[in-house]
C-alpha cells in the first residue's frame, strides 16, 4: 500500500471530532462499498404542480427534510427524510420569494437560501418560505457560483470563478480565476480564503452570432472544493495529488499528499469528451436530435498529455473526504477515502448506483451520516430523486 503523507502547515493541527467519522466499523475494509437504494422519488409520486422539470442542487436541514432546487420550475422542492414530497416554495417571478432560474439552494440554521441565476441575486428565507431578505453576487459578471456550503456562526463558504468587471477592456484572460471565500450570515464577502488561476479554457466567438463563448479544455487542471459536516475545507487544483485543509478563519492547516502514476492522455478520451455533444437538426421538417461537435469546439479545443490524479472531491455525511481518481481503465466509480483527520482508509470501488465523471464536483447530490441523497436522470431526461445507504461491499 502507497504511504501518505500528511504534511503540517502549522505547528499544531486542529481538526474536528473523531465522533463524528467513525461511522460503521469496516465500512472501507473490503475496497468495495455498495449504495443500497432506500427511496426514490419520481414523478409519480409527485402532484401535477411539483412535477421535476431540472431539478439542481440539493440541501438539508436538521430534521433531515430535503430541499431541491428546480431550475426550470422556478420553485424548490420540500422532501420529508422518508422522501415523501411535503410542499413548494416561491414561484416564478423577480419580486421577494420569487425566483428565476434557482440554480444553487443552502441552509443555515432556519434559513433558507437560494442563489438565482437570472436575477443574478440571493434569496434568503426561512424554512417555511417566508422572505427575508437579498443579497447580491459574489462573482462578478461572467463568473460563476460554483458552491455555497453553510459554515457555523450563521457564515457560509462560497466556492466561485472570478468574472470580469462590467469595465473591463482589452484581451480576454486565458486563465480562469478560481476563489474560495468567507462570506458572512447576510452573504457580504468577509476574506478570501484561496485564490488561484489556471489555464483550462479559451475565449472565441460563436461563428453565426458572434457572441463570445468559452470552450473548455477537458482533462486539464481545475480546483476542485468540498466543505465537511465540522466546518473545515478541502481544495484541490488536480494539478498534483494535494489536496489542502483549511480553516476558514486561520487559512490552511495541512497537506494531504499522496504519490501517484501519470496516466497518458488517449484518443479515446478525446472520443469521450466529444461524445456528449449534442445538436438539433431539421430534416424535411422533423427536429432530430443527433451526437455531433460543432466545428468551432473541436478548432479550439486543447487536450493535455496526461490525465489529471484526480476528477473530484467530495465530504461524505461523517467528515470523511472522498476523491474520486482516474484509473487506467477509465472507471469513474473508483475513489480514495480518507478520515477527518486525513489518514488514508482504503481505495475503493462503489456499486450499486451510476456513478458518473462529475460525481464528486457536481452538486445534485447531499450525503448525510452514511446515506445519499441524488438526483438522477435517465436517458430521456426524466429526473428522479434517490435515497441510497452506506453499506460494505463484498
Amino acid at each position: 500500500m502507497k504511504k501518505l503523507f500528511f504534511a503540517l502547515a502549522a505547528p499544531l493541527l486542529v481538526l474536528p471530532s473523531l465522533a463524528l467519522a467513525q461511522g460503521p466499523a469496516g465500512l472501507f475494509e473490503s475496497g468495495r462499498i455498495r449504495l443500497v437504494e432506500e427511496a426514490r422519488i419520481t414523478d409519480e409520486n409527485l402532484p401535477e404542480n411539483a412535477l421535476f422539470q431540472n431539478p439542481r442542487c440539493l440541501a438539508m436541514d436538521g430534521k433531515g427534510n430535503v430541499y431541491v432546487s428546480d431550475f426550470d420550475a422556478n420553485h424548490i422542492k420540500v422532501f420529508g427524510p422518508d422522501g415523501k414530497f411535503r410542499t413548494t416554495i416561491g414561484r416564478k417571478g423577480q419580486g421577494p420569494g420569487e425566483f428565476l432560474w434557482p440554480a444553487n439552494v443552502e441552509i443555515s440554521g432556519d434559513r433558507l437560501v437560494v442563489w438565482e441565476a437570472m436575477n443574478r441575486r440571493f434569496s434568503i428565507l426561512d424554512l417555511r418560505g417566508e422572505f427575508i431578505k437579498s443579497a447580491p453576487a459574489v462573482h462578478g459578471g461572467q463568473g460563476e457560483l460554483m458552491a455555497l456550503r453553510a459554515l457555523s456562526g450563521g457564515r457560509f463558504a462560497a466556492f466561485i470563478e472570478r468574472g470580469l468587471s462590467p469595465q473591463f477592456q482589452g484581451r480576454l484572460p486565458e486563465e480562469r480565476d478560481y476563489a474560495l471565500l468567507l462570506l458572512s450570515a447576510d452573504l457580504a464577502p468577509v476574506r478570501t480564503i484561496f485564490e488561484q488561476k489556471i489555464r483550462n479554457r479559451r475565449w472565441t466567438r460563436h461563428p453565426e452570432t458572434q457572441g463570445l463563448l468559452q470552450v473548455g479544455f477537458p482533462y486539464h487542471p481545475r480546483i476542485n472544493a468540498d466543505v465537511s459536516p465540522e466546518g473545515t475545507l478541502a481544495v484541490g487544483p488536480a494539478e498534483t495529488y494535494e489536496i489542502g485543509i483549511y480553516d476558514p478563519d486561520k487559512g490552511r492547516l495541512a497537506s494531504i499528499i499522496r504519490p501517484f502514476t501519470p496516466i497518458k492522455l488517449e484518443e479515446r478520451d478525446k472520443q469521450a469528451h466529444f461524445g456528449i455533444y449534442k445538436m438539433t437538426v431539421f430534416t424535411e421538417g422533423k427536429k432530430t436530435v443527433v451526437a455531433k461537435v460543432p466545428d468551432y469546439v473541436v478548432k479550439n479545443t486543447e487536450f493535455p498529455e496526461f490525465l489529471p490524479p484526480y476528477r473530484g472531491l467530495i465530504y461524505d455525511g461523517r467528515g470523511r473526504l472522498w476523491v474520486q481518481v482516474f484509473t487506467a481503465e477509465r472507471k469513474t466509480n473508483v475513489f480514495d477515502v480518507f478520515s477527518a483527520k486525513g489518514e488514508f482508509l482504503n481505495r475503493v470501488i462503489v456499486d450499486g448506483a451510476s456513478i458518473d465523471a462529475s460525481f464528486a464536483t457536481a452538486f445534485e447530490k447531499r450525503f448525510t451520516g452514511d446515506v445519499l441523497w441524488k438526483i438522477e436522470k435517465n436517458e430521456e431526461g426524466f429526473a428522479s430523486l434517490v435515497k441510497y445507504r452506506l453499506t460494505p461491499g463484498k
